[in-house]
């Protein structure tokens, strides 16, 4: 007998962080989790318009697809620019349309240098984020591919990141991962 798929809506600021997203599915399929990560990409943007996107792609979703176990918004930290959204503001309206939001600290490219082995503790600057990752992984190039990420990196480092970050820990524990 096949186990269904638990499936799960994750909304992606941009391309980079859906190939972070088939990764996962990569490493959740590896442990034979019977799960499925629907992501879908939100072009970027101010917090304000990524948020009204994503409810809205979230719900089309579950009205042609039926509904999820859960939801997500995957968005960099440092995109705190368009009026008073501020990340907590962000996190507010994100519980109230029932979705979780992941903030990445400062933005995609702090997260993929946090996950290099005993830099898990350490938040760059948004401007310093993108050369300190390119000391680390000088052929680092966006957008990033799922391929490139697997080649990179492993669970270990995605587990040993998620025990700094709360909200990668919140993913990986409601999708099963850790």
């Amino acid at each position: 007998m096949i186990k269904r798929r638990t499936r799960f809506f994750l909304a992606v600021e941009g391309e980079s962080e859906q190939a972070f997203v088939v990764w996962l599915q990569r490493l959740a399929s590896e442990l034979q989790l019977p799960v499925h990560l629907d992501g879908h990409l939100l072009g970027g943007g101010g917090f304000s318009s990524m948020i009204e996107k994503a409810v809205q792609k979230h719900e089309r979703q579950a009205k042609n697809k039926g509904a999820y176990k859960a939801q997500f918004l995957i968005v960099d930290e440092d995109r705190a620019m368009d009026g008073d959204w501020t990340a907590a503001r962000l996190r507010e309206v994100a519980a109230e349309n029932k979705m979780m939001l992941f903030l990445q600290r400062p933005k995609h490219e702090g997260l993929l240098y946090r996950l290099h082995d005993s830099r898990q503790n350490e938040i760059p600057t948004a401007a310093a984020a993108e050369t300190r990752l390119k000391a680390l992984w000088p052929t680092y190039q966006k957008p990033l591919n799922a391929n490139a990420l697997y080649r990179r990196f492993t669970l270990t480092d995605l587990r040993r990141l998620a025990t700094a970050d709360g909200d990668l820990d919140n993913l990986l524990k409601i999708i099963g991962i850790n």
